[in-house]
């Protein structure tokens, strides 16, 4: 049943102010937008009416300093949202102790939160390009700072966001949780990664090593060797100060630490380290110019274990933002020379990850071929970790035939070499996909217990997009018990960890079955928007059997239609999920 539209007079008002350095002046201008937007739709059905408190709005005046009149807008807000890039704001000589007007702005905000428990403080920070952070000026030392300086005190929501079209989707997003009182906690949005000690190892030991060459080039007079030795030090030293900071929980500092490492060095350990942080945070654009830096200094053309590494990690990257003909040319080109080289570890990983390629495609042939190839492979050289991702790709392909129980048998197997390994994330995947086969059978029950205990793991780890995809699955949980609105909550937190990633298979699954609500909400220009979405996404990726059945929705929405509590896509096992890649490497 379509909710009532709620009559102006009934509507609640939401005073938001915007605060912002100049450097955002697009972002401010898509504020506007999203505050109109979400009045014209969202804030009928919900019944409220967001007000846009902001400098544009406020008069100059002769009389008194117009930043007084703009602090009356900010003690009048329910919502103050900052937003910052690169500048800290304009210097404030008159609102000592404050260095610039933003930062006053932030501070009497908070200040009133601190009294009042009002307003709420929204944050985003633009992401900031790495060449930046290596020697940063005073405006961005001082931005740098306070990033650090909030993720230190875990009391602020605070999310990134790398282009106004993003930004304006944060917005929307935090805007619909405040109204409905669906805002995370602060803890909640700090990003959790985990880098491979092995990694970590090979930096401790080049730096001794490069520690090493450098006292010996001092000894022997050797002033450009000991240069060079000591630049490299430098850089592995930063490294190994990030992955400190990885490990206690210090992101921000991290990322400006891995900055400094990657300037312009070419020790591979530094920027492998570096590429896996960046592929964890999901800073796919980083991590693809650290790993085609690799490629250039170790030789592009030569064939090394080391070029299929980096060959195979570039495939992933494309996998991620479902380019799949480019993510096939990559795998392809590393098992072309994992062949040449008899390198069977090589070769079993990207037989998995083209599988992967061609389930996604709907290829279901080709993509058993090249699992069971896989499987062989790895068997044969005893490398358990492969094995157990292709127990779990195959049962995926079963899961895709509808054969569940041949599926479920290939999960458990796929779980029991995990645990056997200790591989948590390998164990949390299983348990989503038999998650999904009990789901599958109508055992809502026991499908929840699987997913939270996947989600459970992931949140340890601090996968973000295991996390999205658990979110996912509760959603579709929730959707087939017929509560709606734990439904959404649970795809709106799953679209937009994929959306931050740039996973457009998950993103496309997420706008399918967020339609599906709207559509059983009876707000069929909503689903008609986010299937449209969808139906785009899956056609771009290269998934033409997700293509057809969202265009089956789009074409079924004019006629009046019994409710249908069926997801499509998602993100859980099966096409939704995107099988178990092989790691970077």
């Amino acid at each position: 049943m379509a909710k009532r539209a709620v009559s102006k007079s009934d509507k609640r008002t939401i005073p938001v102010f915007i605060a912002s350095p100049g450097d955002l002046a697009v972002e401010r201008a898509t504020f506007k937008e999203v505050i109109d937007e979400l009045n014209d739709g969202f804030g009928d059905g919900a019944g409220v009416t967001f007000e846009l408190l902001a400098w544009e709005a406020t008069p100059a005046v002769m009389t008194r300093r117009s930043q007084g009149l703009i602090n009356q807008k900010i003690d009048q807000c329910e919502v103050f949202v900052l937003a910052m890039h690169r500048r800290w704001g304009q210097e404030a000589p008159d609102a000592k102790p404050y260095s610039s007007y933003t930062e006053e702005e932030f501070h009497r905000a908070v200040d009133r939160w601190q009294r009042t428990g009002s307003p709420t403080v929204l944050v985003f920070f633009k992401e900031i390009e790495s060449g930046y952070m290596v020697d940063p000026g005073e405006q961005l030392q001082k931005v740098l700072a306070f990033r650090r300086q909030l993720e230190a005190q875990r009391t602020l929501l605070y999310r990134p966001f790398a282009t106004a079209a993003e930004f304006k989707e944060e917005v929307r997003n935090h805007l619909r949780a405040y109204v409905r009182g669906e805002l995370p906690a602060a803890d909640a949005a700090l990003e959790k990664v985990v880098l491979p000690q092995h990694a970590i190892e090979e930096v401790a030991q080049a730096r001794a090593k490069a520690a090493e060459a450098e006292a010996k080039a001092e000894r022997e007079h050797q002033a450009a060797e000991a240069a060079a030795a000591r630049a490299e030090r430098f850089a592995l030293e930063f490294a190994e100060r990030a992955s400190k900071a990885v490990r206690e929980g210090r992101v921000e500092e991290a990322r400006q630490d891995f900055a400094k490492a990657t300037d312009g060095t070419a020790n591979l350990q530094v920027l492998y380290l570096a590429f896996l942080f960046y592929w964890r945070t999901g800073d796919l654009v980083t991590a693809e110019e650290l790993t085609e830096r690799r490629l250039a200094i170790s030789g592009r053309d030569t064939a090394t274990p080391a070029i299929t590494r980096a060959l195979g990690n570039l495939g992933l990257i494309y996998q991620t933002r479902g380019e799949l003909d480019r993510a096939e040319e990559m795998h392809r080109k590393a098992l072309a020379i994992d062949e040449k080289l008899d390198n069977q570890e090589g070769i079993a990983r990207h037989c998995g990850n083209l599988g992967i390629i061609y389930r996604t495609r709907g290829e279901l042939e080709r993509a058993e071929e090249m699992h069971r190839t896989s499987l062989e492979t790895a068997e044969k050289i005893d490398f358990q970790e492969c094995v157990s991702n292709q127990y779990g790709n195959l049962g995926l392909i079963y899961q895709t035939r509808g054969e569940l129980d041949r599926a479920e048998e290939l999960h458990r197997k796929s779980l029991e070499t995990a645990e056997k390994l200790g591989r948590p994330e390998g164990m949390a995947i299983q348990y989503g996909n038999l998650g999904s086969i009990y789901e599958k059978r109508g055992e809502l029950d026991r499908g929840e217990e699987m997913y939270r205990k996947a989600f459970d793991i992931n949140e340890k780890l601090g996968h973000q997009p295991g996390m999205a995809i658990q979110f996912a699955n509760l959603g579709k949980i929730y959707q087939k018990r017929g509560d709606l609105d734990w439904a959404e909550v649970m795809l709106q937190k799953a679209l937009a960890i994929q959306e931050r990633l740039g996973l457009q298979e998950g993103m496309a699954g997420q706008y399918a079955n967020l339609g599906l609500i709207a559509k059983d909400r009876g707000e069929m220009d909503q689903a008609r928007v986010l299937w449209t979405k969808a139906r785009d996404l899956y056609a771009k990726i290269g998934m033409p059997h997700e293509v057809k059945e969202v265009q089956r929705s789009l074409d079924g929405l004019p006629k009046p239609a019994a409710k249908s509590k069926r997801a499509i896509g998602g993100g859980g096992a099966g096409r939704g999920k995107g099988g178990i890649r092989e790691r970077p490497k």
